[in-house]
């Protein structure tokens, strides 16, 4: 790589980018992300996808760097209602929900808050320095990983989602095994037939994960009551960014490593920040210190899910720009956007227009300094109004939440109807001592990634399962799950000198 060139070519994007039209339109795309991230029902997806309505006549960088703002704010925005309501803004910030609304209950929203926001921003510059430095080393991994490879991580996935337990691991993976059903109802994807619709057509379609989510985190808390929370009575405890920065600074190792993390999943298309906001939080719970404060509002689960996640949106640029393949959803979009424009990325497309990773990379960074500002007088605002509110008319304004949530999500009653549904599966699990979080990771995991490569994986090897066993990357990826679940489970055992409690989580 060449240092010099790398450092001019920064250099220029950021003066070409520092106009007042340049931050102007990514103050527009932030602000709109963090709203539509905030907003339940909302998502990223749909926000980018609204505003790229207005990018056709745009010049096709600065569409790309709106487009770009956009998903930065909309990935954080989504920490802001998780925290405050319990309400994921996004699938992402599902983790964030967990500890984040925990501190909220205990008057330290603001705090939670600015740990969000910090550790965002740390988050996406830190998988900025990994986009620039380690793009053509894991664009040509990338290109080695098939359905047996995308399978293996899902079924990782899996395994992250059965350790979110309360007692032993069973419990988790029952939970995760019923999302993985539920997650397997609609059309199937590869030959067209129905499973599980009983003849209804809205069913054909699957179950809609944002309704299913606001039904599981949201509505549950409406049922409840919420009867653990008397918002107009506890104090509000106030932090500052520096204050934010000392949190972090304390736990700057695991944000490193959970960056890492995060990139990695970000570069691998189609797994996206939804899995990698749960590999966080897991990654940071298993290495804690403090495990018995996980679920009852700990920071290094905050900082392992925000931070994950957000290193998660730079690693998305690197196959759509080098391979013409999105790493997510809105990078899809981006995608399609560009071909609108004539323009194909692809490997020789980064050799002949370099200055686009330069531009993007610097639109990010400015992207990551607006929305601290813009979220933390965002977050605030909404903390204060919402822990003013009596408790009975928060119930009320949740449950509203909940229901114009499910509805934006597809201009449909019947997502209301789901969430609803998936609000009582809520309370019934929660009374049988089964965590929830499992089974939304269950549901992010199924249709989407494990049923569909699965079936490509035996389709391309003629209905053999030897390449699963037998593909080099494939058994690197065997390896090291295996090497998880028994430093998880197996190595506790040996050694009892260390022991780790397992936790309520959610």
């Amino acid at each position: 790589m060449d240092w010099l060139n790398m450092i001019a070519g920064l250099g220029k994007a950021f003066v070409d980018l520092s106009t007042p039209y340049g931050y102007w339109l990514i103050t527009i795309g932030v602000a709109a992300g963090i709203l539509g991230g905030a907003l339940p029902g909302v998502s990223t997806t749909m926000t980018v996808a609204l505003l790229a309505v207005f990018t056709f006549t745009m010049d096709p960088l600065w569409s790309i760097i709106l487009l770009s703002a956009v998903q930065l704010g909309g990935t954080y925005g989504g920490s802001i209602s998780a925290t405050v309501l319990n309400i994921p803004g996004t699938p992402a910030s599902a983790p964030t929900a967990i500890e984040g609304y925990q501190l909220t209950k205990k008057g330290e929203a603001e705090v939670a808050l600015g740990i969000n926001v910090f550790t965002s921003f740390m988050g996406n510059n830190m998988g900025l320095v990994l986009l620039l430095l380690t793009m053509p080393l894991f664009v040509k991994l990338s290109m080695m990983f098939g359905p047996w490879e995308m399978f293996w991580f899902g079924t990782f996935g899996v395994f992250i989602a059965a350790n979110l337990s309360e007692g032993d691991t069973l419990l988790g993976m029952i939970a995760a095994t019923v999302g993985l059903i539920i997650s397997c109802i609609g059309i199937d994807p590869i030959d067209g037939s129905p499973r599980f619709t009983f003849g209804s057509t809205y069913l054909s379609a699957g179950i809609p994960l944002i309704p299913a989510m606001i039904g599981l985190f949201g509505f549950t808390e409406v049922f409840d009551g919420l009867t653990d929370i008397q918002v107009n009575n506890f104090p509000l405890k106030k932090t500052s960014l520096l204050g934010a920065a000392r949190l972090w600074w304390k736990y700057r190792w695991l944000s490193v490593r959970v960056s890492i993390l995060g990139y990695i999943i970000g570069v691998a298309p189609g797994i996206g920040a939804s899995v990698s906001s749960w590999v966080g939080y897991d990654h940071a719970r298993t290495t804690s210190k403090e495990p018995e404060k996980f679920g009852h509002g700990s920071i290094e689960g905050l900082i392992g899910s925000e931070t994950c996640n957000m290193a998660n949106v730079p690693g998305a640029y690197a196959p759509v720009l080098s391979l013409g393949v999105p790493g997510d959803a809105p990078t899809a979009i981006m995608l399609g956007i560009l071909m609108l424009h004539g323009i194909r990325p692809g490997p020789m497309f980064m050799v002949t227009n370099p200055e686009w990773l330069y531009q993007i990379a610097v639109a990010l960074f400015i992207s990551g300094i607006l929305f601290v500002i813009i979220g933390t007088y965002a977050g605030k605002g909404l903390v204060r109004l919402f822990v003013s509110t009596p408790r009975t008319a928060m119930s009320a304004i949740v449950a509203v939440l909940c229901a114009l949530g499910s509805y934006a999500t597809n201009i449909n009653l019947m997502d209301v109807y789901t969430a609803f549904f998936f609000g009582v599966l809520g309370v019934v699990m929660k009374g049988l001592g089964m965590p929830v979080s499992p089974m939304v990771l269950g549901l992010i995991l199924g249709a989407d990634l494990l049923d569909v490569e699965f079936r490509r994986a035996l389709l391309a090897g003629k209905g053999s399962i030897a390449p699963f066993f037998t593909r080099g990357v494939s058994i690197a990826l065997i390896v090291f799950i295996s090497a998880v679940l028994f430093f998880q489970h197996v190595y506790p055992k040996i050694k009892p000198g260390r022991k780790k409690d397992r936790t309520v989580i959610l």
